[in-house]
């Protein structure tokens, strides 16, 4: 027997032993007239917005409702409590799809005091803001200012803004049967030197707009006493399936998927059963336009949940599908041609005790169109091929609920398949749909198509409301023919060899207080063999042929260099976070200045010694001087003028923009009034670069030569970690003085073009410096604690980050003239920024120890 059936034959089995071992734990008890099941179950899992929660206990027993065996009367044994739901979320890492109804969205009657009662209206406000930088982004951009648009690379670093704010307004209840949702979002970008992508910017639009029927018990209720209902939906809707691998909203990015469509569920997901199936079409972006479906392609599907067939698994066979008809003139590539997808699957998850698993298969059948080449013509004939494709992923988890800061680790591989070769009548690569990429890489370099990628992963909560994780990753084609799509890398004959690369990710969550939540996150990408393999110059690179049809070039060496990438997140509800609502947000600092009413009882007294973080903005100027030095070398006779032409005039760039970011430090206090501390801030740019420019005709050895001259100054980001040493003026009002390392990600580039006034050959010489400066900074300010656990603050601080310095040379091919040239750029400059700080007493926490 082949080795290629061995294989299969061992797959099936493995498949099969897993959907056995769900079916063959004991079922729960069903009727009324058996005896009550007991279960042990975990709190842990995730909430609907993905955030983990607490650790299981162990030996958390939960009843069924009928209370039937539970000891009544004063000194009997505590009553175990009643278990209400069949739902166990899964504990896979984001893996845990969003609710109907958004985490943002709240209840009326359950958020302020005043709308005690609104228990029909479902409503939300948040907004969200995230700064992100990125170095040496693999992922090319699209240029739609070209015809067609054309595939182009992130050579330089980028500082992007984004922001995004959702507004919601749901009835229920009060109209029954009839319901109806209206969601809005506003998706924008800002400070990006490339052409702002869909992803990215999606301008005041509807993202939800439907009306459903909803009958209660239509289908009668479940052993728990849950209404099994109807639900019957038509218009616009976001939702996500599953594991959120193949339908999902995608939360992350700072656009939507949604569809336009029909949706029908029997059940909920509290029930022992439930089915949910949708007729729909995804919906293209605009981002200046309104958004419309896309009119070609039809997604339609069915999720069978089963979950009374064990308290351990929870157990989803699926089908998935999708219709799309072909448009050669369509200028994305993805619907020229038409595709059949017929995608049968099965997920399997669940928790036992500190143990939690996730598993999920998708095999994919069908036909799709392919675009071949004719004689020297590329994508010149459609044909119809095979499609024939699988992906599946394992997570296998386990949590430590005995330690306090109830860790979990887990181990991941998932697989999808690409395609084997291009010249076949069969296409491998899987169809990913409309999922969630961050589960794979939070660089978003990784889609569930053509990948081998294991992953170990650690989270954790050292303290109350700070959550921490962070992995290790390592990523493979499936298939050396296939194309990694996310970088537009392809070797279609398949002699690059595999390895994409590894990449080790971090992030930080912390909730401020009810309405504030801060993130933030670091990613590194180390590139592998294939990879790189693309970051020489065609002519260099060891692979025969070197020029192929429909082969990738040169990434210029982009793809040979490690990526960076760190964001840094705020995101604040109008609603809180689904608790009830004391006081508005801000209200104690109101009440300070406020002239109506009686003052507020004194607080007492702040300790100063404490840790804090917190939010701040303000701004960034300098004036940075930058030095470029032309200088000429070999004997050609034009080469000195040429160079003294290049030789720009004016050598200062003037920056100036807004900065804002996160703080975290600490206090102490001594004798009464004299305050030491340290503190680290990093910070977003925005507006920080200039150019400056200049053109020059030069005449040497009987030629003309026109020369032009660009010289740009960047600063991207800036951050300090600095001493305090200060004096009480008053027991909550602090003056200081800071000292300390300032560092800080910047671009000094210079361009010099030259060419042969009525020649074709130009040449470039390009010094340039795109890196992390370190230097000094210095400054002062004051901080006044309006409570004892909140203050706000200003600082002036002036900094010193160095000289980025580059060099390059070129020579004209036909020897009319050779130079170099050196920059140097100093970044130093000036910031005032104004922050607002939760403060935590240590003796206070040390009490609670």
């Amino acid at each position: 027997m082949s080795i290629s059936k061995n294989r299969k034959k061992l797959r099936l089995a493995a498949f099969g032993a897993v959907v056995g071992a769900a079916f063959s734990v004991p079922e729960i008890a069903g009727a009324e007239d058996k005896a009550p099941t007991q279960e042990v179950l975990g709190k842990g899992g995730q909430s609907d917005s993905g955030a983990k929660t607490a650790a299981p206990e162990k030996a958390s027993v939960k009843t069924k409702a009928n209370g039937a065996g539970v000891a009544a009367g004063p000194g009997a044994p505590a009553a175990p409590l009643a278990k209400k739901s069949y739902y166990v979320p899964t504990r896979g890492y984001r893996l845990e799809p969003q609710p109907d109804i958004p985490p943002y969205v709240r209840n009326l009657a359950k958020t302020y005091k005043e709308f005690e009662g609104i228990d029909w209206l479902n409503v939300g406000l948040d907004s969200r803001v995230r700064f992100e930088y990125r170095k040496d982004d693999y992922r090319p951009w699209t240029n739609t200012t070209t015809n067609p648009p054309t595939s182009q690379r992130k050579y330089f670093p980028n500082s992007l803004w984004l922001s995004r704010t959702r507004a919601y307004l749901g009835v229920q209840n009060i109209l029954d049967p009839f319901r109806f949702v209206l969601e809005f979002q506003d998706s924008r970008a800002y400070n990006s030197i490339y052409e702002y992508q869909g992803q990215e910017i999606n301008q005041t639009e509807l993202i939800s707009g439907y009306g459903e029927l909803f009958f209660k018990d239509a289908f009668g209720k479940d052993d728990l006493g849950n209404d099994r209902p109807l639900t019957l939906r038509a218009g616009r809707f976001h939702l996500e399936l599953l594991d959120r691998r193949l339908i999902a909203e995608n939360e992350f990015r700072n656009t939507t998927n949604n569809f336009d469509g029909f949706r029908i569920k029997i059940g909920k997901k509290d029930n022992d059963w439930d089915i949910d199936s949708f007729l729909m079409r995804p919906v293209i972006r605009y981002p200046y336009q309104f958004d419309r479906p896309d009119w070609q392609n039809w997604i339609y599907g069915s999720v069978f949940s089963i979950r009374r067939w064990s308290e351990y698994a929870t157990i989803q066979p699926y089908f998935l599908g999708r219709k799309q008809y072909g448009d050669p003139l369509n200028v994305s590539n993805a619907l020229k041609f038409h595709r059949d997808t017929y995608a049968p699957g099965l997920r399997v998850y669940g928790v036992i005790n500190d143990f939690d698993y996730d598993f999920d298969i998708n095999k994919q059948f069908g036909e799709t169109g392919e675009f071949r080449q004719l004689r020297n013509v590329q994508n010149a004939v459609q044909t119809t091929v095979q499609h024939d494709a699988i992906a599946y992923a394992f997570e296998a988890g386990y949590t430590f609920s005995d330690h306090p800061w109830k860790p979990r680790i887990s181990a991941n591989y998932a697989y999808g398949s690409g395609n084997k070769s291009p010249f076949d009548s069969v296409n491998q690569t899987f169809d990913i749909f409309y999922g969630f990429n961050q589960p794979f890489s939070r660089n978003d370099y990784i889609a569930w198509n053509n990948i081998k990628a294991p992953k170990a992963r650690i989270e954790f909560s050292p303290f109350k409301d700070l959550r921490i994780d962070t992995a290790f990753s390592a990523y493979w084609l499936a298939s050396a023919a296939a194309a990694w799509d996310r970088a537009n890398l392809l070797a279609p004959l398949g002699n690059r060899g595999t390895f994409i690369g590894t990449e080790y990710d971090l992030r930080i969550r912390y909730k401020l207080n009810q309405f504030i939540n801060l993130t933030a996150s670091y990613a590194r990408f180390w590139p592998g063999s294939f990879t790189s393999s693309f970051a020489p110059p065609v002519a260099l690179q060891p692979f025969l042929p070197q020029s192929f049809p429909g082969q990738t070039t040169t990434t210029n060496g982009l793809t040979a260099r490690p990526t960076d990438f760190f964001y840094l997140e705020v995101s604040a509800n109008a609603f809180g976070d689904g608790n009830p609502i004391a006081k508005p947000p801000g209200a104690d600092f109101l009440a300070l200045v406020s002239p109506d009413g009686p003052p507020p009882p004194p607080a007492p007294p702040p300790s100063w010694r404490d840790v804090y973080v917190g939010l701040n903005g303000g701004g960034a100027w300098s004036s940075p001087r930058s030095i470029v030095n032309p200088w000429p070398f070999g004997g050609a006779i034009a080469s000195p003028a040429v160079a003294v032409s290049a030789t720009p005039i004016d050598q200062t760039n003037h920056l100036a923009g807004f900065l804002g970011g996160f703080q975290i430090g600490a206090n102490w206090k001594f004798a009464d009034s004299i305050l030491v501390g340290a503190e680290a801030d990093l910070h977003g740019v925005s507006g920080n670069t200039d150019t400056k420019w200049r053109a020059a005709l030069t005449a040497a050895g009987g030629d003309s030569f026109a020369t032009y001259a660009q010289r740009t100054a960047t600063l991207n980001y800036l951050g300090t970690i600095r001493g305090r040493l200060g004096y009480l003026v008053t027991p909550t009002l602090a003056l200081y003085g800071a000292g300390g390392m300032a560092y800080g990600g910047v671009v000094s580039n210079a361009a010099i073009f030259t060419r042969r006034i009525g020649g074709a050959i130009q040449t470039l010489v390009n010094p340039v410096y795109q890196d992390s400066l370190i230097g000094w900074t210095a400054g002062g300010g004051v901080e006044w604690m309006f409570t004892p656990d909140w203050s706000v603050k200003i600082d002036y601080l002036r900094y010193d980050l160095g000289a980025a310095e580059g060099f390059a040379y070129a020579a004209q091919s036909t020897g009319l003239h050779a130079y170099g040239a050196t920059s140097s750029t100093r970044f130093n400059g000036n910031l005032v920024h104004a922050g607002v700080n939760r403060h935590f007493d240590l003796i206070s926490i040390a009490k609670a120890k």
